[in-house]
């Protein structure tokens, strides 16, 4: 008796340990042989391991060698996921599988219950999604399911069972019927826009932009401008069977009446708007006569402090003189603004400006410079007071007006503290001018590379912060950008700003399609990758660039372009330092003292040595994407949620 009161307590033990208890490596092995296609998984093997070396596995977030993440964007990923088998990795907190190929009912995520971020968007998952789905997953903070074929209901549980919600995005689905009210006070970014939805906005989300709910035609009320009104009492509804067949008749009738007599309006309004485009092409055709006549006609800007014009002008005054003889037809007769938090402004405030000719994509000095640009750019102070970054592009003769129009105004729409969005544009054929905020400080480029003391003046935490705010920058640009191959394309320290609160300031992205094909590779540094194909992940590559440029102090040779003179190859010289396990000689000396003086300064330093190793891997589909670069940057703050986009 006293043996089995031994025994008891042990099998007990036994009987709480998982009954197939299987290490990270062999879940996510199992996960994978669940996909119908998985080649891009190919350094998934059983002989590595996941968290280990300083090649992590294609997709794999880290945090102390356990697995916290899996980032599946953008391989082409399809079959049925094996949800049971990622329940084996009980650090799991974050999971995106967007822009795959995926379709059919949302699998059972809701049993990963310790997950903060979900992102499924960019498949094709459809149907309904059950209304208590999210119940279980009360930690979750950042819900994406946009860009899929999900039907019914918007889920009640994402309103009423996760209270630190952040983040929700359904936009470009098929939900139904009202929307939750979400009283979240996290809840911060939310799109709802084009779905089915009807019924009036819920006061939990009247904080929010009206652009959350278009492309929903049934929605209503006091944001939307529209009033919601009640619907009929069902009592009211023809009961009897030969009534109800009359009334059926009458609707028809009235119907196609209703649609005769639309017909009738339309021929007669278009015949109208015809005759009246007829007059106005001809007054537009006799002003545009008027205007070319005009040959002495020019926009002035005043370079180096002295206006440009008359017989006296040095040769740099006369490299900002900006001849302008618009017509109606080929360009626009003034500024059109993108971007109006700076104010409002027009073409004859800056014709009035003075002007200021400055180095490299704006960053101000002569010295150094790196190849690769898409104009000269001008510094111009209006007399509201606002100063202004001009440049003057000419690489960009070849794209319409409606294209240039649509693309300068999708960039100006966009909001991150990481990113200096354009303010306005002026077209012409043969020459455009892009206006955006001048900051103040130093380009990155010439902080690195100019004054010495300048260079020394940036310890880590200072280095560190310019990476991680590069990095958030890039990671939302990759979102917002996504349909473009080149979401940046021209990723560098001149173009590069430092706010006055230490934060970069990225510009000059997006422009790839609206510049000529013959004059990409000269102007977008993307191109100096090793890549066949130029894509996002030749922007990760020059992201790494820039990452082993701030931790070495040296100027790349990737900015004149590969294997050319000048500057050092700084990825075949850090790579094959961290082979010999030489590379901490290699670093600039402030970065140096901070690993010296602090052990977990030294860890962060060897962690994103490793992330820039990576990003510049010669491998495309082996680098890791901008969110994998956030995430991993931001790992040692294991109670909040690893993937963090601000916006």
């Amino acid at each position: 008796m006293a043996m089995a009161w031994l025994i008891w307590p042990f099998l007990l033990f036994l009987t709480a340990l998982p009954a197939n208890s299987i290490t990270e490596s062999e879940s996510l092995l199992k996960f994978k042989q669940s996909l119908n296609y998985a080649t891009p998984l190919d350094s998934w093997t059983p002989d590595s391991d996941p968290c280990g070396g300083v090649q992590l596995w294609v997709g794999i977030l880290c945090n102390k060698n356990s697995v916290f993440g899996l980032r599946l964007e953008q391989m082409g990923l399809s079959g049925t996921i094996d949800v049971a088998s990622l329940m084996d990795l009980p650090a799991l907190r974050t999971l995106s599988i967007m822009n795959n190929s995926f379709s059919g009912d949302i699998p059972e995520f809701n049993r990963l219950t310790g997950l903060k971020s979900i992102y499924l968007s960019g498949n094709r998952f459809s149907g309904n999604i059950p209304s208590n789905y999210f119940s279980t997953m009360v930690s979750l903070k950042k819900v994406w399911l946009s860009n899929n074929e999900f039907s019914g209901l918007i889920p009640l549980s994402l309103a009423t069972k996760l209270p630190n919600l952040i983040t929700l995005h359904l936009e470009n689905n098929q939900f139904i019927g009202n929307i939750p009210n979400f009283t979240q006070p996290s809840l911060v970014d939310v799109d709802l826009s084009n779905n089915r939805l009807n019924g009036g906005i819920p006061s939990g989300l009247s904080k929010f932009d009206v652009r959350i709910f278009a492309g929903n035609p049934g929605l209503c009320g006091e944001q939307l401008a529209t009033t919601c009104t009640q619907p009929k009492d069902a009592t009211a509804s023809i009961l009897i069977d030969g009534t109800m067949k009359d009334a059926y008749k009458t609707k028809y009738y009235i119907a196609f009446g209703t649609l005769g007599f639309l017909l009738v309006v339309t021929i007669i309004s278009l015949f109208f708007k015809k005759k009246k485009k007829r007059r106005k092409r001809r007054k537009r055709t006799r002003r545009a006569s008027e205007q070319e006549s005009n040959d002495d006609q020019q926009i002035q800007v005043i370079v180096d402090g002295s206006r440009t014009g008359g017989s006296r002008q040095s040769k740099s005054s006369r490299s900002g003189e900006l001849s302008d003889r618009s017509t109606g037809l080929t360009g626009t007769a003034d500024l059109v603004m993108v971007n109006k938090e700076k104010g409002v402004f027009r073409l004859s405030d800056l014709m009035k400006a003075e002007a200021h000719v400055l180095g490299d994509s704006g960053g101000g000095g002569s010295r150094p410079s790196s190849s690769g640009s898409v104009g000269s750019a001008y510094k111009a102070v209006i007399e509201s007071g606002v100063t202004v970054v001009v440049k003057r592009v000419t690489v960009m003769n070849q794209v319409s007006l409606d294209v240039f129009d649509k693309e300068i105004k999708n960039l100006g729409s966009l909001r991150h503290k990481n990113a200096l969005t354009p303010l306005a544009y002026h077209f012409r054929q043969d020459e455009k001018l892009l206006v955006s905020e001048y900051v103040p400080n130093l380009s990155l480029l010439h902080r690195l590379h100019g004054d010495p003391g300048e260079a020394s003046r940036l310890d880590w935490p200072s280095r560190f912060k310019i990476i991680l705010g590069i990095a958030r920058g890039m990671c939302y640009l990759h979102k917002e950008l996504g349909f473009l191959s080149l979401p940046h394309g021209n990723l560098k320290s001149s173009n590069i700003f430092l706010a006055d609160d230490g934060e970069p300031l990225i510009s000059e992205f997006g422009l790839q399609r609206l510049i000529n094909l013959d004059d990409q590779v000269q102007s977008l540094v993307a191109y100096n990758s090793p890549d066949e194909t130029v894509s996002s992940k030749s922007d990760v590559f020059s992201f790494g660039v820039v990452v082993l440029e701030i931790l070495t102090g040296k100027f790349p040779s990737q900015y004149a372009g590969l294997n050319r003179a000048g500057g050092t190859n700084v990825v075949e010289w850090i790579g094959s330092a961290v082979e010999k396990g030489e590379w901490m000689d290699l670093l600039h000396h402030t970065v140096v003292a901070a690993a010296a003086d602090d052990e977990t300064s030294s860890e962060e330093i060897e962690n994103v040595l490793r992330i820039g190793v990576r990003c510049t891997g010669d491998d495309p589909d082996r680098r890791p994407s901008m969110g994998e670069v956030v995430d991993e940057l931001t790992m040692e703050d294991s109670s909040d949620d690893f993937i963090t986009i601000e916006t």
